[in-house]
């Protein structure tokens, strides 16, 4: 993956090279007016704060914990749009984005704790004993697509660069999945186990949601012809907070934000 986005920087400095040896302009003028479709390659990545409560039991008090898991990985996609170029220097247009995305990060977490019992009627060794409970979780963050609606200012140079700024609507499938075990055991005197234990409980959730939220950014794309060009831009996209297993005694709320560049092609109708 990053091999193609060092091919497209490679490509645009190789044009940009050649642009400068050029004596004169193109003889005929060239036009970023029409329709036009890509495909698209990067890498995407976004710290998403994450808060969580975990609960002994569904509606019981719990325990707060944070993290700030750096959801990473690579994207791919196609994007179609039209472009008007309403004076020689300036342009405007419209795009629509989807990328498949492998984005992902999880991380565990094993706590232990140990309770000293006294009573002599409590344990079955009629003695004191100790309870021990240990609990192991793993969070998983998934960011599976992503998909915008962007509008488009630019700045043309030399005809075949296109320098612009661009914004919309974003839209995003996340997913966040918690699976966690929990461990009692009692032992007595001598460190021996109590009967009927260990007891081991365990449970898995997950969910996914689809997410609305802004899109912002920048690129430069370079005519290779008067139908094909390339491109590499940079997206910021917001797609605010999310409570996931809410209810389940692992409630997590998630700040999603998101960083992308890519490099792509298109092809002009």
């Amino acid at each position: 993956m990053k091999k193609l986005l060092i091919a497209t920087v490679a490509v645009l400095v190789g044009a940009a090279a050649a642009d400068l040896a050029r004596a004169a302009p193109a003889a005929t003028p060239w036009s970023w007016t029409g329709f036009y479709i890509g495909g698209n390659v990067g890498y995407s990545w976004g710290n998403w704060d994450s808060t969580s409560v975990a609960a002994i039991f569904p509606g019981s008090p719990g325990f707060t914990t944070t993290d700030s898991p750096n959801v990473q990985g690579a994207v791919a996609g196609g994007q179609t749009g039209y472009n008007w170029q309403f004076a020689p220097q300036w342009l405007v247009g419209i795009e629509g984005d989807i990328d498949w995305s492998g984005e992902q990060a999880s991380d565990g977490a094993t706590v232990s704790t140990s309770i000293h019992i006294p009573s002599t009627g409590f344990c079955d060794s009629h003695g004191p004993c100790t309870l021990t409970v240990t609990g192991m979780s793993t969070n998983t963050w998934n960011l599976d697509w992503f998909a915008t609606i962007r509008g488009r200012l630019g700045w043309v140079a030399d005809q075949t660069w296109l320098f612009y700024g661009t914004g919309g609507v974003a839209f995003a499938g996340a997913q966040f999945s918690n699976a966690s075990t929990a461990t009692a055991t009692i032992t007595g005197r001598g460190g021996a186990v109590e009967p009927g234990f260990p007891i081991t409980t365990a449970s898995a959730f997950s969910e996914t949601t689809t997410r609305v939220g802004f899109a912002v950014g920048a690129g430069v794309e370079k005519m290779l012809s008067q139908s094909m060009s390339v491109k590499i831009e940079y997206l910021f996209m917001d797609f605010g907070s999310h409570t996931f297993l809410a209810g389940t005694g692992f409630d997590t709320n998630v700040r999603m934000i998101d960083n992308v560049i890519r490099g792509g092609v298109n092809w002009k109708f």
